[in-house]
Formats: structure tokens, C-alpha cells, sequence
């Protein structure tokens, strides 16, 4: 199951997007990040946003820096429309989740959402994995940290990939409250 599939799987994670308002200051559309207090230009943001409009949320394409284009209709922007998008996952972390097999992949979710943690709370992923693609056997760890705004969780994944398509991996969570939890699958 390729990257946007899985991610489709679970379509619902918290702190997935960053939300805020919009306000023209001159000719300029300028984007503020309620959360981080931070403000960026609308041209810097990602071109798939979504507005609040009619009590949802509605999906659009940035035509240009004042329109957006939703299904069919377009959206002229206004002060104080408010606007989200999604986060990035980085790149390493990205890798990783291709890597898995679907079994390993749902549990681990799982088992990060019961802890309160979402995929797009991940600050930090050292995916060794992704480094030894030329090699027949591929054994290590990685290291992934998440952050809530609440506390820190550290997940080891160690794993073991061979030719004869044995899969193998184990998480380890641990939260900075010295909570951990431990799971192993093997395929």
C-alpha cells in the first residue's frame, strides 16, 4: 500500500492541519497562524487550502492570491476568512511509512493515536531503513519524536528485512512521562 493510500486509511489526525485567519494588509494576503502567533505571506502557504464557509470546511485550489477555486465555484478571499492546511510530513518519516507493511503501519497508528499522538505531530524521524535500499539484509533502528504540545514520545523502531521476505518490526513508545508500550510484528 503506497504512501497516499495509507494515509487515506486513516484520514482523521489530530493537529493534522494549521488553521488561521486571513487579513489584506496592502496588496498582500497575509496568513495568521493562531497557534504559533506566526504570520506568512498567502503565496508562501501550500496551493490546496480549505476555507470555512457555510459551517464546513471546503477543499480548494489558490488561482491566484486573492481567489480560490472549489469545486466549480470560486471563493473570493476576505479579511478574517478562515483558512487551514495541511502539514508536511517530513521526508525521512515519509519514507518510513512506505516501508511498512499495512499490519505494521495500522497498529503503529493505532497505537500512536491511543497515546494521543497524531502522524503529523512527528518533529523529528531518523529513518536508517531508507539508507540501506542496495542491501540484501536490511537491520537497524530508527528513531522518530512526537510532540503534542503536551508532552514528548520517542519511538525505537527496530527492524529486519530479508531476502526471503521475512518482515520485522518492533516499536517501542515512550512518553516523557516514563509511560511505554511495546509492539512487535512479524510477516
Amino acid at each position: 500500500m503506497n504512501l497516499h493510500r495509507k494515509l487515506a486509511v486513516i484520514p482523521f489526525q489530530e493537529r493534522a492541519f494549521v488553521e488561521g485567519t486571513l487579513e489584506q494588509i496592502g496588496d498582500e494576503w497575509i496568513f495568521f497562524d493562531e497557534i504559533n502567533e506566526e504570520a506568512f505571506d498567502l503565496g508562501e502557504l501550500s496551493v490546496e487550502l480549505e476555507v470555512f464557509l457555510k459551517g464546513m470546511w471546503m477543499k480548494g485550489i489558490i488561482i491566484d492570491n486573492s481567489l480560490l477555486y472549489i469545486e466549480n465555484d470560486f471563493h473570493y478571499f476576505k479579511d478574517g476568512d478562515r483558512i487551514r492546511y495541511k502539514k508536511n510530513l517530513t521526508h525521512s518519516f515519509k519514507k518510513l511509512i512506505e516501508e511498512l507493511s499495512e499490519e505494521s503501519y495500522m497498529s503503529f497508528v493505532e497505537t500512536l493515536n491511543s497515546l494521543s499522538y497524531s502522524l503529523y505531530d512527528c518533529v523529528f524521524c531518523n529513518n536508517f531503513l531508507d539508507l540501506l535500499q542496495m542491501r540484501q539484509a536490511k537491520e537497524g533502528m530508527n528513531v522518530i519524536i512526537f510532540d503534542n504540545e503536551e508532552q514528548i514520545c520517542v519511538v525505537q523502531h527496530y527492524f529486519s528485512r530479508h531476502s526471503d521476505n521475512k518482515i520485522e518490526d518492533r516499536f517501542e513508545f515512550a512518553l516523557s512521562d516514563g509511560k511505554r508500550i511495546i509492539g512487535s510484528f512479524i510477516s
